[in-house]
Order: structure tokens, then sequence, then C-alpha cells
């Protein structure tokens, strides 16, 4: 049978064809034929669409025909699109109709447009207009399909993101659950591998300024979805400037309180904790969940062996891609874990308005009816704007303070809130009625040791931000709770003496300032700026440069000058010896009068007892007779303490003398170089040099707290290391007390307002305690101990094998024998008469 129209194109070269392709054939080169004779006929309603459409099956074997011989199913596709271009039409007439045929089309239309681009110009555009313009109308499933056949093309490269993104964007409106989570997932990725290589600030730019229109639509589920995909680009690091900071702020004005709240959590850090788990959405991570608990770890060589190295090819595929994933796995928990913990907080410091920010929200808030919980999150926010910033916003303070009582629900969160709002920009006049009132609720006898513990910590937080705000008899007053009975309450009550033992010690009673308090020490003035000239610290660097001093030297150790092992090295003093004899009896009487005092620290100065550590140290230095019994016996001319004595003032005087030459040295060489360049303006300091002058602040601090302490050269070695481990302590203290100041803006947690109270123990928990006392002891009869017993033998077992004469042995067993029959016969209980 010929074919009247040409060539069968169904046929191809190669094999015979069997009947069934033969037939299959013909059927389409007659339904070609009918096409081209009358191209209306099929839009008749008696005409069965089915004669000419593909099924769905059939649909996808001829998708599959068109990728892989393009030109020789042209004329099939050519009939599927033209039946496409006349359900389109049909469709425009009533978009709310159900069709899944059409759907179907559009899917199989843009799955094969990439083989015939000049057939389908058209056909993306004709789509989006479909779904801009009737998206609410259409059919859920048609309208996903729709969707999808846009996604494809995109991601082949048919379509420019500018174009399709605002549209997705827009289709956030429908009411169609699946619809906007396939949309959110899209948007996603599509930005980020759109970031991978290099940033795309021209996608970036103009996606932000259309996402101000889109966060402030009406629409709240438009709004909400298009604040998480950029709360989620920002927590995926793709996202990570000021203009999608100033975004997310503007959602915050936003009238749907769902949003609102949304940003707060954004802003609070809670949204990181809350979606720790949501990386899977990257693509390809399904490994361990992401748990906090769980702890990842890098495949080992017999892992690696036996991916690439046993198993067959495919198996060995899969290991591999789990490989990878575990050590994808490995290097985000490190990513994550050097982390700051501020990171959460970054985006407070790109806000461009942060005033007009914190009014317009205390504004909402003054006039919110929400319920308790976003008003707390609104006050959070407010207070770390305003302590970020340092801003002015003086009606905050007076409203925080109705919510300043010991029953209020979440009062930790509202004082931590009070606390991060302070800072020195702030008048004291401001904040006095507030502190008033918060001494006033929360310390006092009748209130309870928790209350009074809270209390006394917010006050400390408020004054390390804003000292001048206590006056001396409210802090002399306060000071008298550091011999409360309650050790939470005395010990934030030395807390806060502590503080302004740094920060203002003249306002603090004489015997609370310490030993060696620098009363000049005085808070800044309000509004008064300090103006660093010079990075910190050069100056000792610089110095300790000058001096030749090494690395080792930065540490500040005790002279062990008088020790016994160092006897070698005794330098000249036979031209002092009169004079050092002198001072050998000098230095006796004050080394005696120095052993015979009790060292104490500023911090025990109510009386109370040195650990028993301390004490041994002093019984090392003191003999074991009482100092009453004691015989001073006459010093020798020539005795060996003399001597000790007059090496220790030798050796010091030599080691000033050293250090004033080179001091002196130091100061000429300057002198004739004339006015010197700062260090850090000659060279770029290092890391290392940051960290010396880090050692450097330190080793003063530790001097200065030694001389502090009045500690001579001639005092006992443990009384020198009693002092150092003082100074070192105190040192520390003042450098975490100098880092606060400068991080004064930081989260206050509510938790660190509250004492640290031990639970009580259930009685599992307290046998377990003393289980694990018991391991390494021995416990039980004396005869299951000596089965087990370790070491020599006792007295008796060596008498028994011990070598005697038979008249000894003799004597020996009849005086056991005596001894035994006494103890039988008088005890009480003996009744009757013994052999």
């Amino acid at each position: 049978m010929a074919c009247t129209a040409g060539p069968c194109t169904a046929i191809r070269a190669g094999p015979t064809p069997s009947w069934f392709q033969l037939a299959d054939s013909m059927q389409h080169q007659l339904a070609r034929n009918n096409l081209h004779s009358n191209p209306f006929r099929y839009c008749s309603p008696k005409f069965s669409m089915a004669s000419l459409a593909y099924a769905g099956s059939d649909l996808l074997a001829l998708q599959g025909n068109c990728k892989k011989d393009s030109d020789g199913y042209k004329d099939e596709f050519l009939l599927q699109y033209r039946h496409y271009q006349a359900l389109l039409d049909i469709f425009r007439l009533k978009p709310s109709k159900e069709s899944k045929e059409f759907g179907d089309l559009v899917a199989f239309v843009a799955q094969v447009c990439k083989c015939y681009p000049a057939e389908t110009v058209g056909f993306a555009e004709q789509v989006m207009g479909l779904l801009d313009s009737h998206y609410a109308d259409l059919d859920g499933s048609l309208r996903r399909s729709m969707v999808q056949g846009l996604i494809l093309l995109h991601n082949r490269h048919q379509l420019d993101p500018l174009t399709v993104l605002p549209l997705f964007f827009r289709l956030f409106r429908c009411q169609d659950k699946q619809l906007r989570h396939l949309l959110y997932k899209h948007i996603i990725s599509d930005i980020k591998n759109a970031n991978k290589k290099h940033r795309n600030e021209r996608l970036n730019r103009s996606l932000q300024n259309f996402m101000y229109s889109v966060i402030g639509d009406d629409n709240e589920a438009a709004a909400k979805k298009s604040l998480a995909v950029c709360t989620e680009l920002w927590r995926r690091h793709v996202w990570r400037d000021a203009r999608t900071v100033n975004v997310i702020a503007s959602a915050a004005h936003h009238k749907s309180p769902r949003i609102m709240v949304a940003v707060m959590k954004f802003f609070l850090g809670q949204d990181q904790e809350e979606n720790a788990g949501s990386d899977d959405e990257d693509g390809g991570n399904k490994g361990p969940p992401d748990d906090d608990n769980y702890k990842a770890s890098m495949p080992t060589k017999q892992e690696v062996y036996n991916t690439t190295k046993k198993g067959t090819r495919s198996s060995k595929k899969k290991k591999m891609h789990k490989l990878k994933r575990v050590v994808e796995k490995v290097k985000k928990q490190e990513r994550r874990g050097n982390e700051s913990h501020t990171e959460s907080f970054a985006a407070l410091h790109l806000l461009h308005d942060p005033q007009s920010f914190a009014e317009k929200l205390f504004s909402r808030l003054q006039t919110s009816p929400e319920k308790f919980e976003t008003r707390l999150d609104m006050i959070s926010i407010i207070s770390r704007v305003v302590g970020v910033h340092k801003l002015v916003l003086l009606n905050f303070y007076p409203y925080l303070q109705k919510y300043i009582a010991p029953h209020q629900r979440d009062v930790t969160v509202i004082l931590a809130a009070l606390a991060m709002a302070c800072h020195d920009l702030v008048p004291p006049e401001s904040l006095t009625p507030v502190l008033k009132q918060l001494v006033d609720q929360f310390i006092n006898d009748r209130a309870r040791p928790e209350v009074m513990t809270i209390g006394l910590k917010t006050v400390r937080e408020m004054c390390l931000r804003c000292p001048l705000v206590m006056n001396e008899d409210l802090l002399q007053d306060l000071a008298l709770y550091k011999k409360y009975r309650d050790k939470q309450v005395s010990s934030a009550a030395k807390g806060l003496i502590g503080l302004f033992r740094d920060l203002n010690p003249i306002l603090l009673a004489k015997k609370d300032r310490g030993r060696g308090a620098d009363l000049e020490s005085k808070p800044k003035g309000y509004g008064e700026m300090l103006v660093h000239t010079r990075v910190a610290g050069a100056d000792l660097l610089e110095q300790a440069e000058a001096l030749g001093q090494e690395v080792e030297d930065d540490e500040v150790r005790v002279d062990s000058s008088d020790s016994d092992d160092d006897m070698g090295a005794a330098p000249d003093f036979s031209d002092d010896e009169e004079e050092g004899e002198g001072e050998g009896d000098e230095e006796m009487g004050e080394g005696e009068s120095e052993d015979s005092e009790h060292y104490t620290s500023d911090e025990d100065e109510d009386g109370e007892d040195e650990d028993g550590e301390d004490e041994e140290e002093e019984e090392e230095e003191e003999p074991a007779e009482p100092p009453a019994k004691r015989q001073k016996l006459p010093q020798q001319k020539e005795s060996l303490s003399a001597l000790k004595k007059r090496l220790i003032a030798a050796r010091l005087k030599q080691k000033a003398k050293v250090e004033a030459e080179a001091a002196e040295a130091a100061r000429a060489r300057a002198e004739s170089l004339g006015p010197t360049v700062p260090i850090e303006a000659d060279r770029f300091l290092t890391e290392e040099d940051f960290d010396r002058i880090k050692r450097l602040k330190q080793k003063a601090l530790v001097e200065g707290a030694m001389a502090k302490h009045g500690l001579t050269s001639t005092a006992s070695k443990a009384k020198k290391r009693r002092a150092l481990e003082a100074a070192e302590e105190e040192a520390e203290e003042a450098l975490a007390l100098e880092k606060q100041k400068l991080h004064s803006d930081q989260r206050i947690a509510p938790s660190d307002l509250q004492g640290r109270h031990k639970y009580r123990k259930d009685k599992e928990e307290r046998m377990a305690s003393v289980l694990a006392g018991r391991e390494g002891r021995s416990f039980g009869a004396s005869t299951g101990m000596k089965k087990n017993k370790e070491g020599g033998l006792t007295e008796r077992e060596k008498q028994r094998k011990k070598a005697m004469p038979i008249a000894a042995r003799l004597s020996q067993l009849k005086t056991r024998a005596t001894t035994a029959r006494i103890k039988a016969t008088h005890h009480k209980n003996f009744k009757g008469k013994t052999a």
C-alpha cells in the first residue's frame, strides 16, 4: 500500500519494520493529511481530539523521541504544538476550567522546546502571561504544572532570572501551600547557585529592591514567605549585606503581627536555633540528622579504602556519595563552631536608620494590643538597638518602670532589657527613678534571697554601662549585703563592690576600697569621650623592645634567689661587708616580722581563715615548736642566715643596677635618634605582637597588684607565691572588666541575672555518688581483705616462718595454749570446767 503524501516519516532506516509499525506509521500519516486538508476540523465538537492528540504515555514516548531525533519528529511536534495553541485559546475563555490535557501539553512543550527554539519563541511569555493574569482562577494542579515548566526553562537558562523570579514572588499570593513550598525551595536554590562562584550584584540588587514591595504586600502569606526567603538567604551566608537587613527591618512595621514576630525572632537570633536542621534543602544532604548532640567525624583510612577498593562499581559510587556527605557534614560543623556567638546579632549593626526604627517600634509597642510574649520580644529588640547604636529614647525607661516588680511574669527578661538599654549617653537623671524602684522592689530585708540576687546583679550591669547613675549613699547601703547570710546575695554584693573598686573607689567606704586603691580613678563625665591616638598597649611593646627584653621575660615569676640550689653564682660583695652585715641584721628582723604575719587578700577582709594549703605552707616556713618557746640564739658574725641575707641584697642591687644601665642606654639611644616614630606607624603589628601586648598588659597589672599588696624583697617563697597568685587573679579580673567595658553592647542572657543554686539530689543520685566514691577502696571483713592483700607478710606470719630452736618453739606453743585457755574460761558466759 503506497502512501500518497510522500515518504512515510515514521519508518526509519534499518531492519525491516513489522506490520504493527507499518500500520502505526500509516495512521499518523493519515492524520497529518487530514490536518493539512482542514486545519480547523479538530475544533469541531463532533471531532475526537484523541484521534490527533497523544495520550499520556504516548506523549512521554514522543517526548523522548523528539529529544533523540528532533528533525525526524518535527511534524509530530508541530502537530502537538498546534494542539497546545488551540487549547490555549479555548482556555483563555474559561481559565477556571480543569484541564489535565492542557497541563500535559505545557509540560511536553517545556521539555522539548530546546530542540525547536524557532517554533516555540513565544511559549514562555504565553505561560507567564497566563499565570500573571489568572493565577487566582487556575486549577491547582494545572498551575503547578505551568510553574514546573517555567522552572525547567529557567534551569536550562532559557529564561532570564530577572524576568521569572519577580513572577514567582507574586505567586506567593496563591492559596496553595504546595505551590508556595515549591517556589520557596526553587528561589532559595536559584539565588544560592547564582552567587556560588562570585556575587551576582546585578541580580541581588534588583531582587532586593523588588523585595521592599513584596514584603510590604497586604497579603500576609506572600509577605511572610518573602520574608522567609530573605532570612534563609541571610542564614546561609548568601545575602549578608545591609540591604538585606533593611529589607527585613521594613517588615517590622507590617500590620500583621505574625510577620512582625518573625522579624523580632530574626533579630534576636532565635530563628537560627529553630531552623538549625533546615540545611537539608541545600540538596543532597541526606546524612545524619542535624542534631546539636550529634558530632560527625572524618572517615578513617579503612573506610576510605573500603569505599574506593572494595565492592562493585555501583556500590563504590553509592559509598563515594555517602563519604562526600559525611565530609561536608564535618566541614559544616567546623564552620558553625568557628562562628562567633555574636554573629546572630550582626544584623543589628547594619541598620541604616536605627533611631527611626526604634521610635516606630516603640510607638507601636505603646499602643499594641498584642499578647505579652509579642510585647516582650519588642522590648528586647528595642533595648538591643538602643544599646548597640547608643540611641537616646528617654520614654523607653519610664515604660519599663511599670514592669519592675518581683511578681512580674518573665521579670528577668525585662531587667535584662533594661540593663542592655543603658549606655553612657543616657542622662543619669532619666535612669535614677528606674534604679530607685529597682532597689526598693528587689533589694530589701523582706525580699527573698533569689529576688535580692537578681536585683543586685541588675544594678551591677546598669552601673557597668552607666556608672554615673550610682551615688555614694546608695552604693554603701548595697555594699552592706556582702555579709548577708545567703551566699548568692553576698557574692552579688561583692561583685558590685569589685566593680566600683575599679570604676570609682571614692564612693565606697574605706574598708571596702581594698589595699592600694587608686582614689584618683573616676568614670568619664556625661558626654565625655576618650580619643585614642595610638594602638592600646603599643607603648608597652615599644618599651620592651627598646630594653631588649625577650618573649620569655613577659611573665612574672617568683624570685628564687633565696633558694639553696643557686649559691654558685654569688657576686662579689667583699667591699660592702660592713654595710652588708648591718643590712643583714635589719633584714633578719624584717624577715621574722614578715613571716609572723598572715597574708590576707582584699577579698578576705572580714576575718575569714585561709585554706588548709596556706596553713601547710606557713608550717613549712615556721619551725615545729611554738614561737613563745623558741629561744633566740645569738647570731654569729658569719652565720649561714646572715650570708644568705647578704647574698639576696647583693643580687637585688646588681639586678637593679643592670636594669638602670639598660634603661639609661635606651634613653640615650632614643635621644641620639631624635623624635622617634611610633612602632605601629613604622611597621604592621602582627598577631604575635598583639599576643605579646596582652601579656605585657597582664604583667604590668600583676606587678602593680603585687606592689599594692606591699610585697617586699625579703618575703619568703610561700608568701611570694601566694602574692603572685593573688596578683594574677586580680589582673585577670581587671582585664576581664576592661574587655566587658569595651563590649558593653553584648546581649545579657536573662539566666545570667539569676543565682546559681544546687538542686537537691534524689536517693538514686546520692547512691550513685556514694558508689563512685568507693571505687578503688576496700570494704568488707578482714578475712576477705586478707585474701586480696598486697605487700609483705604480717608479724605473726613472719614468726611462724622464723627458724627457732626446738626448746624455744615448745615454749612458744605452751604460751599460746595457756593464753587460749585463759581466754576461753574468763568470758561471762562460761559454764563448766575445762580439762
